[in-house]
């Protein structure tokens, strides 16, 4: 249902706090530093000053109507904080805390105070009045949770962007509306237990760039455009599905059965989920994202400590390392998600040996040269050779030869590199 145009208004804080207001259980906890929130005093102050008399708009929020509630789907940090600022500035103002718990709303609510009781009760007073009266938010109200994320996906494509990790986030959850509201919980739960940055390399230096460079393309970097390739197939699908979009619905259907399956023939856990979640396959859009990310942060935790154990004094601690460090682990971890631990002794000295090389034939390894031998352009390479192969012995194809740049530069690694006993091709 489209959002009406009755549904969109500028209401002061004091009438939207007033509304019956819920955060729903997808909703990521309060993050907000006390920087933030101190930020937030501050403009309000400077535009209380500069323009008092003049509203003063503090962006838009999302509702969506439900059972005679609001569900809040963006916009939740800013009012939460102003709700903190509000009862702070009131005389009998109080919030029932656990101080003891070091939240981030413990930490704001600290801060907030701090700065705030050094207004002299004149001062409160008048703010308080400026912030309930004068200062706006622009509502945007819907009763269909999808057009809720469409505009919120908009706006922060507009706006402010988010990473592209966040916007799928909120994708998939628009896909998880028959699942249970525990379901949902868990799922946002574990999402936000994860550093943000552990997320967006998961995506940007690995996903991403195995994908394209399967393909023999170019991975320049991963953006809002480039989220479609992660969103999956949806189930809702406009104009029904294809025979392929069907097969593979089809066949994450029977995952319950991959457990016993594995089992019976011979797989432990680890490679029975690398069965439900191959790179190579449509993900199904939904709950079973959500299930791959966590699984594929996991497999590549204990991949990045597999390859430290193999790079030694080579490995990511040596910035002019970074850059093959992260080509080697990329194509392990394609390697292992296809073939798991297949000749995988040799496949990984192989797989170091193809990636490390670079540093030892350029002075220089930028990530552009990275992307060069990634996807084939000098001839053979990990990703492409990966992804039409039926057996992990394809990895003997790669060269493990290299062409020194010359005098002393890498001789420590060309030794090693060197030192690495192959099987004949």
């Amino acid at each position: 249902m489209a959002i009406l145009e009755t549904a969109v208004s500028a209401v002061c804080v004091e009438d939207l706090l007033d509304q019956a207001m819920n955060i729903p259980a997808y909703q990521r906890p309060y993050s907000w530093t006390p920087a933030m929130a101190l930020q937030l005093v501050d403009d309000l102050k400077e535009a209380q000053a500069s323009k008092p008399e003049t509203a003063y708009v503090l962006g838009a929020v999302i509702l969506h109507q439900r059972n005679g509630m609001f569900d809040v789907v963006d916009g939740q940090q800013r009012l939460l904080t102003l709700r903190m600022i509000l009862l702070l500035l009131k005389p009998d103002g109080t919030l029932s805390i656990d101080e003891k718990n070091e939240t981030p709303v413990v930490q704001v609510w600290r801060e907030l105070a701090r700065a705030l009781a050094r207004l002299d009760s004149e001062k409160k007073s008048s703010l308080l009045q400026f912030i309930n009266t004068r200062c706006q938010v622009v509502r945007i109200v819907t009763d269909d949770l999808d057009e809720a994320f469409r505009v919120f996906d908009s706006q922060n494509y507009r706006g402010k962007p988010l990473a592209p990790h966040d916007l799928l986030k909120a994708h998939h959850l628009r896909e998880m509306q028959g699942e249970s509201v525990a379901i949902k919980v868990a799922v946002v739960e574990a999402w936000e237990s994860v550093k943000d940055d552990r997320l967006a390399r998961l995506f940007s230096t690995f996903l991403y760039r195995i994908a394209c460079w399967s393909r023999g393309e170019s991975a320049p970097g991963f953006s809002v455009h480039n989220i479609g390739m992660f969103k999956g197939i949806s189930r809702k699908a406009h104009g029904g599905l294809s025979p392929s979009a069907r097969y593979h619905l089809a066949a994450q259907a029977a995952v319950p059965l991959l457990s016993t399956w594995g089992a019976d023939a011979g797989l432990d856990a680890r490679n029975t989920e690398r069965c439900r979640f191959q790179l190579d396959t449509p993900l199904t859009a939904g709950r079973h994202f959500f299930e791959m990310v966590a699984f594929l942060l996991k497999e590549l935790a204990e991949l990045e400590a597999q390859a430290q154990t193999i790079s030694g004094k080579f490995g990511p601690s040596q910035n002019r390392y970074r850059y093959v460090n992260d080509l080697f682990i990329a194509a392990l971890l394609y390697y292992t998600n296809k073939f798991g631990d297949e000749d995988l002794n040799e496949a990984s000295d192989r797989l170091f040996a193809w990636a490390y090389a670079l540093r030892v034939e350029l002075l220089r390894v930028q990530f552009a040269s990275v992307d060069k031998r990634a996807r084939g352009d000098n001839g053979s390479a990990a990703f492409p050779l990966l992804r039409n192969a039926m057996s992990g012995r394809v990895v003997r194809q790669l060269s493990t030869s290299h062409k020194p740049s010359g005098g002393e530069h890498e001789k420590e690694l060309m030794a090693f590199i060197n030192s690495k006993k192959f099987p004949t091709p």
